[in-house]
């Protein structure tokens, strides 16, 4: 019965989507990173006013692309 159970959860995140949306995520989080260093540190904008830009607009971003790509 455990294995059967332990099956049904695995085959979940075989889905194509998952890896999909695990390797989207992953660069999306390296591009947020790069670009909060480039906005503060280089050109010197407010922690506030960049995080606001950057996590706001990679979140739309991520979910455009998610939608071009039929994943949701």
């Amino acid at each position: 019965m455990l294995n059967g159970a332990k099956n049904k959860i695995l085959k979940h995140f075989w889905n194509k989507s998952f890896f999909h949306y695990t390797w989207i995520s992953g660069i999306y989080s390296i591009l947020n990173i790069f670009l909060l260093w480039i906005f503060i540190d280089v050109f010197g904008i407010s922690t506030i006013i960049s995080g606001v830009i950057i996590v706001g607009g990679a979140f739309i971003l991520r979910y455009s692309f998610f939608k071009w790509s039929k994943i949701v």
